[in-house]
């Protein structure tokens, strides 16, 4: 089973080759992908906390939270939702969860694998 880092360098890998229309197929949304947004944002020194699937679904309201407010240090408006599609909004436009992936990729050092 790939590690958690290895599935993080997979991801930026493949966001870095795609191109806008293959962006524009990322889906995003629910708890799975809110706590997916979490590793990240914690992987780029946006959150203090890396929360599992888990704790995301049971702590859903203050967790969530504080996933939106790691995008917001990012630059970028997220509303978070417990399942449907997450938005993401960047200079009052609304934008695709892999934009928002490859704009934090692209702009932010890794602190942590």
């Amino acid at each position: 089973m790939a590690t958690r880092e290895e599935n993080l360098k997979k991801i930026k890998a493949k966001l870095e080759t795609m191109s806008d229309d293959e962006l524009s197929m990322v889906a995003g949304g629910g708890k799975e992908d809110t706590a997916s947004d979490n590793g990240l944002l914690y992987s780029y020194g946006l959150m203090d906390h890396d929360y599992s699937e888990l704790e995301v679904s049971f702590k859903w309201k203050s967790l969530s939270a504080e996933v939106d407010a790691g995008w917001a240090k990012a630059g970028i408006t997220c509303v978070t939702k417990p399942s449907g599609d997450n938005e993401y909004f960047m200079g009052g436009k609304q934008i695709l969860r892999g934009e928002a992936w490859k704009h934090v990729i692209d702009n932010f050092k890794q602190i942590r694998p």
